[in-house]
């Protein structure tokens, strides 16, 4: 019987020691707009396209599904350098304003967020008036320089 009994106990030490988890825990979210907006862009400058949608809004992965093979075909390697981010929140809806250093220059831009079933997410829309605005601004620049 203890034969039987050490047997037993051998076979469920081997079968507890050889089990690893199955399912492996997955990193949790960063949830704050700002800490939201330098993951998705440390993602995006490292082409983890799949790892930036987990970030974005329906919006945004639309836009990055357009325009996954610019980023997976671009060689180059990006760090952005935050220098300065000051997120409003106003609602669901957050504005991250940022300064970031790029080859010596600064340049400020922002990121819009939305708080969808409690995750913060990126949210580009599409600009759809971008042709008319660039010709508005084309002919403002023709008038000051007199090209008319």
């Amino acid at each position: 019987m203890k034969l039987l009994f050490s047997i037993i106990t051998f076979f469920v030490f081997l079968i507890s020691c050889s089990n690893e988890p199955s399912v492996q825990q997955k990193e949790a979210l960063p949830n704050t707009p700002e800490t939201v907006s330098k993951k998705w862009q440390l993602l995006l400058d490292n082409n983890e396209i799949e790892k930036v949608a987990e970030l974005s809004t329906d919006n945004t992965k639309g836009w990055l599904k357009e325009n996954k093979e610019l980023f997976l075909s671009d060689t180059q390697v990006y760090k952005t350098q935050f220098v300065k981010m000051d997120c409003q929140e106003e609602g669901e809806q957050a504005t991250c304003i940022y300064l970031i250093k790029e080859e010596g220059e600064f340049i400020e831009d922002f990121f819009s967020l939305k708080k969808i079933d409690g995750q913060w997410l990126v949210d580009i829309e599409e600009d759809t008036n971008a042709p008319e605005l660039e010709e508005q601004i084309f002919k403002e620049m023709e008038k000051e320089l007199k090209l008319d």
